[in-house]
Parts: structure tokens; C-alpha cells; sequence
């Protein structure tokens, strides 16, 4: 599954627990959430991002004269 659509996919788990119609949805719906982001805290931990915040891409400082 392309990034994108996960990460889609948890936003969507995460509005449906606000506006979940019976306990039980609203249950599946937390539980969505929680293994999305335990997902996404696994993959950012094992490609050395830190778990909090957004990455940072960083650059070389490309010289003056170029």
C-alpha cells in the first residue's frame, strides 16, 4: 500500500472516532488509529526519523560560486 493511502486511511480511522454513531465503532475505529500509528512510529524508528514532529529534509549548503 502506497504511503499516501496509509496515511489517509489513519486520518479517516482518527475523524471516524469523533464521529462514531455506537460504542462498538467507535471502538474499531480507536483501535485502527492505535495500530496505524504504532505502524507508522515502526517504520520512522527503522528508517532513523525521530518519533515526534515532522521529518526535516535536509540539504547540502550548495556553494556560492555554482
Amino acid at each position: 500500500m502506497p504511503m499516501n493511502q496509509f496515511l489517509f486511511d489513519h486520518q479517516l480511522a482518527a475523524m471516524k472516532v469523533d464521529r462514531s454513531g455506537s460504542a462498538e465503532e467507535r471502538s474499531e475505529a480507536i483501535e485502527a488509529v492505535k495500530d496505524r500509528a504504532k505502524r507508522i512510529a515502526d517504520w520512522r524508528e527503522a528508517n532513523g526519523m525521530s518519533h515526534l514532529g515532522w521529518p526535516r529534509e535536509e540539504y547540502p549548503m550548495a556553494d556560492e560560486d555554482e
